[in-house]
């Protein structure tokens, strides 16, 4: 009887053993068949089985004149699959020898590739000799892939054209990138990367033991490349050329604009570099000097910097003034030497006594008492200066001050145009008036504008009131999706809406015989840039400069537009500790101009007078380096 239970036992032990091992095994094969089907196939596949992304061809850069400026070339990345690639401690400085690295590049590639992925390609090592892959087969988990990158026809506009880096953690959230892939960083390749980038291709191939490959289920699944649309910008470059060398030696901006458009014909941050020095693993040779360059070359002081307009607002100014019946074309002001107001504040004006004068003579000459007194008649007009001053601010910001011009650029600051709530919060509930911020109105104080705004304001000029936003695409070429087409389309549209102020067109005349008179006028305060052969109209600005509250040399800012009817051409320049306006900002600007509208510059000007010697030594040096 024991016996027999005892045999039971056995038997029942061994029953449930093997009923407990089938279960396991079944359980561990639902496991992998079911739940981590994909997981497992993945592996399987990927012993076999390689993607090999193809990288469409980059859409090429062109400006409004068909002229080359950003082309592709192709090069050869090294590619590493981490799980792929067994690194033995003694096969470590055969591959450290072999690619010319450290062991601890070695270690920093490896486990940055790991963290993307274990099982994905990810970069090695970029732009490699061709000499490099001729044993790379020795390597298991590395193969080559061929890229494009960016090859630049041009020296300048690098800031316009931008540059392309790798991607980061948060362009790898985008389903298209992969790690190693190129995005465009800034400038042009950054505001039109959808454009660009194309579409790419993919094909898989398997490899046998051997190491022979062939075409996954022939080629079903593989897709080719689509390259990118080639894109015109509006930009001269012969425009922007001339005008970089110009401002060679000196820091600022300049932004040209065609007015009936809106489109940008140049747009010069100096200093600047090569486009051609973001390319590839030279990148990071150049970008550290850049970068600690206490000048900034890596800084678009076109769209980024914000400055004083100084008396350039003065043409807004009188406009104000003239739409609320403030003054009437005819009104004069005294001058004495400048705006005075109470015992102990006055406001100078320039060393001189003007005579009373109207408005076109007083932005002719500048007169700081005239804009002073008609700033304080706008403040006074309303019951408290707090509204006063917001009825100028509304116009001051109907020219594009003060907020983002939704332009096509890659960045950009609003600047800062200062209403009543805005002195009330400083004043803290204590009362205040016009006299508080009398500088406002001839372009000092708070008042803060990019060199963008400052030329699209002068464009409004040119026009007699309107605006198109300012941009940078004119077209668009290639093959295209219906949504691609549809969506470049409304980029279009959106670039040709007419923006229109609310200051009467009549207005417009008078200011613009003052900007003419400010260069053609005997005591215009522009007319040492008088350019015979062209009718430009200009204003000159002299922008006092701070540093730490000690006093700096003032900027020199001009802006101007030309032919004084259906203006071609409206432009702003910065010189950054330039002085006065009429001595470096006004002679470049008017060049510049000179140069788009007859394609030349005509040498005669080192005989006119008003040009300081040194300037003419200076630009005729640029056009023999051109």
């Amino acid at each position: 009887m024991k016996r027999n239970f005892i045999l039971a036992n056995r038997r029942f032990f061994i029953y449930f053993l093997i009923l407990s091992v089938a279960i396991i095994f079944l359980v561990k094969l639902f496991y992998i068949q079911i739940i981590k089907k994909s997981y497992y196939q993945s592996l399987a596949e990927n012993n076999a089985k390689r993607r090999i992304v193809q990288p469409p061809e980059r859409g090429l850069i062109f400006d409004r004149f068909d002229k080359l400026l950003a082309k592709n070339d192709s090069v050869v990345d090294i590619m590493i699959i981490p799980k792929k690639f067994k690194l033995l401690e003694e096969d470590t400085l055969e591959v450290c020898n072999y690619f010319n690295i450290s062991k601890i590049e070695l270690r920093k590639i490896i486990n940055e590739a790991k963290q993307y992925s274990n099982s994905k390609s990810s970069l090695f090592l970029e732009e490699v000799p061709f000499s490099i892959l001729e044993n790379l087969f020795q390597f298991k988990g590395l193969y080559e892939q061929t890229r494009l990158v960016r090859k630049y026809s041009t020296n300048y506009a690098a800031n316009i054209l931008g540059y392309l880096g790798v991607v980061n953690n948060n362009n790898l959230n985008n389903s298209y990138y992969e790690s190693g892939d190129r995005i465009g960083k800034a400038g042009v390749d950054k505001s039109y990367e959808k454009i660009l980038r194309g579409k790419k291709g993919v094909s898989h191939i398997i490899q046998d033991v051997k190491g022979n490959h062939s075409t996954f289920k022939n080629g079903i699944f593989d897709t080719l490349p689509i390259p990118g649309r080639s894109i015109n910008l509006t930009i001269d470059l012969e425009l922007q050329e001339f005008a970089e060398k110009i401002m060679k030696n000196y820091n600022g901006s300049i932004v040209a604009l065609e007015p009936s458009t809106g489109e940008i014909l140049c747009l010069v941050s100096s200093p600047s570099y090569n486009p051609s020095d973001f390319i590839g693993k030279k990148r990071n040779e150049v970008y550290p000097t850049l970068r600690d360059d206490p000048n900034k070359p890596l800084f678009d002081r076109t769209i980024l910097s914000t400055y004083a307009p100084g008396s350039t607002i003065k043409m807004l100014t009188a406009l104000i003034g003239l739409e609320e019946k403030i003054i009437n074309t005819g009104t004069k002001i005294n001058c004495n030497f400048g705006w005075n107001y109470g015992a102990k504040m006055k406001v100078a004006c320039h060393g001189t006594d003007h005579p009373p004068m109207n408005i076109t003579n007083a932005l002719a000459e500048s007169c700081n008492a005239y804009f002073c007194e008609l700033f304080y008649r706008v403040v006074k007009k309303e019951k408290t200066s707090e509204l006063g001053l917001n009825i100028w601010s509304k116009y001051i910001k109907e020219f594009g001050f003060g907020d983002f011009l939704n332009n096509d650029l890659h960045a950009g600051v609003p600047g800062l145009v200062p209403d009543g709530e805005y002195y009330t919060r400083i004043y803290k509930g204590q009362n205040w008036g016009p006299s508080n911020c009398i500088s406002l109105g001839i372009g000092q104080g708070e008042l803060l504008v990019t060199p963008i705004q400052l030329a699209n304001y002068t464009a409004i000029l040119g026009n007699r009131g309107y605006f198109i936003t300012p941009h940078i695409i004119k077209e668009s070429k290639g093959n295209s999706t219906i949504k691609e087409y549809i969506e470049f389309q409304l980029i279009k549209n959106k670039f040709s809406e007419i923006n229109k102020v609310s200051i009467s067109t009549k207005y417009f005349e008078y200011v613009v015989k003052g900007m003419e008179r400010a260069i053609e006028g005997i005591n215009g305060t522009a007319k040492k840039s008088r350019i015979t052969n062209l009718k430009i109209c200009g204003k000159t600005g002299t922008v006092e400069n701070y540093k730490k509250r000690i006093k700096q040399k003032d900027h020199s800012v001009f802006t101007a537009f030309s032919p004084k009817k259906q203006p071609k051409i409206a432009i702003a320049v910065y010189i950054e500790n330039g002085g006065d306006g009429g001595d470096i900002a006004a002679p470049i600007a008017n060049l510049c101009i000179e140069k788009y509208i007859n394609r030349s510059i005509d040498l005669s000007f080192r005989n006119k007078p008003y040009f300081d010697l040194n300037f003419k030594k200076y630009i005729l040096k640029c056009l023999r380096d051109e």
